[in-house]
């Protein structure tokens, strides 16, 4: 008897615990095999796991097809939670005929630049941008773009090496952090060389970084699904930025949309299906991220995965919708439609915590936010003994959890995470 699991590629420990507790034998898991030995493993059926060297594309290739054949399986989809893993699961769904995003189109959205290249060759609102590799190049780019420019990774995620410069010094403070940092993350999947296509050259991230204009306005983020006749929108979720954190790191996600926010998303369905379809992309399940700029959509990143960070948790708290399983049936194929998604009758955020300084978690104790009746959930990322690290040298560590809280429209959400870090007590020795 085969069994018919989706291969989840090189996503984290905790994603993996969260997928096994709730579907068991529903996924198998290709991991990194820097993960072996993981405490967190402990809670899950080791044959459910395989450890492959995941840069070694051949001998990925080589250990799943073993492993595929000796536990008898006959796997109906191939899954991707993370970034750094998609262009490794588009080239093994390849060899395995699984259906998945083509190579060429995963090619095109990792790479920045020509991401922004296509879109507007095509016409998609989106920030204009250049590919630079010098000081010399960046404050060409700040002139061009009027003096308020962001640099970037050309293939990097969340707020990794964002900077929002306005001057020229704050122009030379991010180029030299770029010149530093960069080469450091040879070794990060993330900043892997990006392979060339038709369309686009092959370019190192470790050697080039990209200058876009800074587009103003509210930002959002959203999932939608493409097939091959029309595009569903998912969800729809507020961006709120940490004030006092690096530029892009995110205080809070909201949903749903009020109204007001709403107004401007009537074109939407039409600006995605199109930005996707030029990319290459034929079917699949997105996340976009975008900022509505004077009432128009300017459409700033998208990949062929679910939303992440606290998104999922907000949504099935909210309204019971489960991202991770929509995305599970879609790359099955058991997901041939979705009815509309309901907008629950009440306002929640989710809320991050960040660790206020390096060092040793010694002391965590949350059961004071616990307690607060207008909490509906909360997720610690750490424990006592995880090691803080800050930006710039790690931008995800830092991150202690997040909250699931019951909002109004009008609530301030800085003042509500002030309450939150508060209530949460925390020790970190340095």
């Amino acid at each position: 008897m085969h069994r018919e699991p989706v291969i989840v590629v090189g996503t984290t420990p905790d994603y993996v615990v969260k997928i096994h507790k709730k579907y068991s034998n529903a996924a198998v898991f290709i991991l990194d095999e820097h993960y072996r030995g993981d405490l967190l493993f402990q809670r899950v059926d080791g044959s459910a796991l395989l450890f492959v060297p995941l840069e070694d594309f051949d001998e990925t290739a080589r250990s799943v097809h073993h492993y595929i054949s000796l536990n008898n399986l006959l796997p109906k989809g191939l899954a991707c939670f993370d970034c750094e893993s998609l262009l490794v699961a588009a080239r093994l769904a390849s060899a395995l005929s699984l259906p998945y995003p083509s190579v060429e189109a995963v090619i095109h959205t990792r790479n920045k630049f020509e991401l922004r290249r296509i879109w507007a060759e095509s016409h998609i609102p989106c920030p204009r941008v250049l590919l630079v590799s010098s000081l010399s190049e960046s404050m060409e780019a700040f002139d061009l773009f009027d003096g308020d420019i962001v640099l970037k990774p050309v293939s990097g995620s969340g707020s990794e090496l964002l900077f929002h410069c306005r001057t020229q010094g704050e122009v030379k403070g991010a180029v030299r952090i770029m010149e530093e940092q960069l080469p450091l993350r040879k070794s990060n999947p993330l900043f892997s060389l990006i392979p060339g296509t038709d369309r686009a050259e092959p370019v190192n991230p470790c050697e080039f970084w990209i200058v876009e204009e800074f587009i103003p306005g509210p930002e959002f983020s959203c999932d939608f699904l493409l097939y091959e006749d029309h595009t569903l929108i998912v969800r729809e979720t507020g961006k709120v930025k940490m004030p006092r954190q690096t530029f892009g790191s995110v205080l809070a996600y909201t949903f749903p949309l009020s109204s007001k926010e709403r107004e401007p998303l009537q074109d939407l369905h039409p600006i995605l299906e199109r930005a996707a379809r030029v990319l290459g992309y034929t079917q699949g399940h997105f996340m976009a991220d975008f900022i509505v700029r004077e009432g128009q959509v300017v459409l700033l990143e998208m990949t062929p995965r679910p939303g992440g960070n606290s998104i999922p948790d907000l949504l099935e708290t909210a309204i019971g919708l489960d991202l991770i399983r929509i995305h599970l049936d879609m790359v099955s194929g058991k997901l041939d439609s979705l009815g509309p998604v309901p907008l629950p009758s009440e306002s929640s955020a989710s809320i991050h915590l960040y660790a206020a300084n390096e060092g040793t978690i010694t002391h965590l104790d949350s059961s004071q936010i616990l307690s607060q009746p207008w909490v509906k959930a909360l997720v610690l990322k750490k424990r006592t003994g995880d090691q803080i690290t800050l930006p710039p040298n790690d931008y995800d560590n830092r991150l202690l959890g997040y909250c699931i809280v019951s909002t109004e429209p009008s609530s301030d959400l800085i003042s509500i995470h002030r309450t939150l870090q508060r209530l949460l007590r925390v020790a970190i020795d340095a």
